[in-house]
């Protein structure tokens, strides 16, 4: 009752007259600010509506509470000009105040919500920023749209296999080379996924790495793999395949294709001739092994019964001698001609039987299980030299040997080179001078350079590049060697990853260099190696070669 009181009040004219009658108006006067207050009353009203109808069709807009306290304040601000207008006639003062009040408090609570606005509204971008702005974007739109045509020219047209796959596995875009490639067209594949021409032994692998790829564990991934062309055969390729991910979340994968159909043909064929090649190195082995090991039970007879038959026609002789005299024919055949046929015969099954010993030794080389270490090469020196002191004093060798650096390998192999070096230092030194023998080192990159010089015989040019060949010789009538010294020296070098080569000069002497792995790790894989393939027989003594 008390609102409707109050609301009936503020209708209430007691007391007031109206504004046309306060004052001497004019007729032109008066009306002007009617007019004026009318005309402004319909603005406040168009203002609002306008706003009104923009925030309707733009429902995305933000801050609309603002703008609807923008709608009521311009409203509230309309009717008091409106009122303003009906005064002149109808003096409702009290409504007049009840409306301004209200403009008031709906204008403080505009000014409230704008000046809590106001931090925002300083932060968004004046007309020059958007301008810069848009003229960036319409840039970068235009580099897009360049980069889609140049990245779809690239697909279309390059030389290996591109696709766009999407993560459910369907083929989502392809280039020429892929339909060229697995015999299908365009659309066709574009109907497909990939699973359904990838070979079965292939796919599990596949999927596996394209589950990783999609949950994280990878980014990438390469693999061989097999497709079925439309034809039915099958077509070996390299694929490379990348998650492309939109705000963390995964789009399409983009793959790669080569084909290395031939490559794999090649591997192939290769890997069947390494096999037979090794099939047939083994038996080769085999065939050595056993000839040098069977020829030798014969051989010893041959020598044995040789000795049987000298010492019979030793003692045939020693029977005759009791007679006075002999025919001389007898007489020569039995004190010459016989004697010198055993000898040749010895000789021959001596030099036989040491070929033979070192067929076999050279046929185990392969089996012999390489054990690496470090080695302190001063001290193998020292030993080596204390074992060989004997044969040195007694040709007067004068030894120098430098401060040495360590090495990696097997010390039973390295050993052997340098003694068989030294032997074959002592076997062929000159007769003209004393022989003098200097060991000293150098570092190389991954390797320490050993080098024996001696001023012994010296080595021709043309037998420098066969010295390692197998039975081969510089002096067979002069030397009772079997040619297999250095070619074992060789090949123990190689087996541990280092290298041997010579220099030398006839009547000066020579160089030998011996080049041994500081690189543990790699040689330790290269022995594990060769010990798995061995069949664990070592043969090794400290015996000269």
């Amino acid at each position: 009752m008390k609102s409707t009181a109050d609301l009936s009040t503020a209708f209430n004219t007691d007391g007031f007259h109206a504004h046309w009658h306060n004052g001497g108006w004019s007729i032109f006067h008066g009306w002007m600010h009617i007019v004026l207050d009318a005309v402004i009353w319909m603005s406040y009203i168009a203002i609002p509506l306008t706003i009104f109808w923009y925030l309707r069709h733009r429902p995305h807009v933000a801050n609309r509470g603002v703008f609807y306290l923008f709608i009521v304040f311009i409203l509230m601000c309309g009717l008091t000009y409106l009122m303003e207008a009906v005064v002149y006639w109808w003096p409702a003062y009290r409504l007049l105040g009840l409306l301004k009040a209200l403009t008031a408090i709906v204008s403080v609570a505009t000014v409230i919500s704008l000046l809590s606005l106001l931090p925002q509204l300083l932060r968004a971008p004046t007309a020059k920023t958007l301008e810069a702005e848009i003229t960036k974007r319409e840039l970068a739109e235009k580099r897009l749209i360049e980069s889609e045509d140049q990245f779809r020219t690239a697909m279309t047209y390059a030389p290996i296999g591109k696709a766009l796959v999407s993560v459910e596995g369907k083929w989502m875009q392809v280039n020429k080379k892929i339909c060229e490639l697995l015999g299908y067209t365009e659309e066709e594949l574009l109907k497909m996924d990939f699973q359904q021409i990838t070979h079965p032994d292939d796919l599990d692998s596949d999927l596996q790495l394209l589950k990783q790829t999609l949950v994280g564990e990878i980014d990438e991934y390469s693999i061989e793999k097999r497709y079925f062309r439309k034809d039915g055969n099958i077509v070996f390729v390299q694929l490379s395949v990348s998650l492309i991910r939109k705000e963390n979340k995964p789009k399409f994968f983009i793959s790669q294709i080569v084909d290395i159909s031939a490559q794999k043909k090649l591997q192939q064929r290769q890997e069947k001739l390494i096999s037979e090649l090794e099939q047939k190195t083994k038996d080769l082995q085999q065939i050595v092994y056993v000839a040098s090991h069977d020829l030798r039970s014969p051989l010893v007879n041959i020598i044995g019964f040789s000795g049987e038959l000298d010492f019979s026609i030793k003692e045939l002789i020693a029977v005759l001698d009791e007679f006075d005299e002999l025919p001389p024919k007898v007489e020569h055949i039995l004190k010459k001609d016989l004697p010198e046929i055993l000898h040749f015969i010895s000789t021959s099954g001596r030099r036989m039987d040491r070929l033979l010993k070192g067929l076999l030794q050279y046929s185990r080389l392969g089996r012999y299980p390489m054990v690496t270490l470090e080695i302190d090469m001063d001290k193998l020196f020292g030993d080596l030299l204390q074992d060989l002191s004997y044969q040195l004093d007694q040709i007067g060798a004068e030894v120098e040997v430098d401060s040495l650096p360590k090495c990696y390998g097997d010390i039973t192999m390295v050993s052997q080179i340098f003694r068989n070096l030294i032997d074959n230092a002592i076997k062929y030194r000159s007769t003209d001078r004393t022989l003098r023998l200097k060991i000293h080192a150098e570092k190389l990159k991954n390797r320490i350079r050993y080098t024996l010089v001696d001023n012994g015989m010296g080595i021709a040019e043309s037998h420098q590049k066969k010295i390692f060949e197998v039975f081969h010789r510089l002096n067979p009538k002069d030397s009772d060697g079997d040619g297999l010294g250095l070619s074992i020296c060789s090949l123990l070098a190689q087996r541990m990853e280092g290298n041997i080569s010579l220099e030398s000069t006839v009547d000066s002497g020579s160089s030998f260099h011996v080049e041994l792995s500081i690189d543990d790790i790699s040689l330790h894989e290269r022995a594990n190696a060769l010990s798995s393939a061995s069949l664990n027989q070592p043969y090794f003594t400290h015996q000269s070669l």
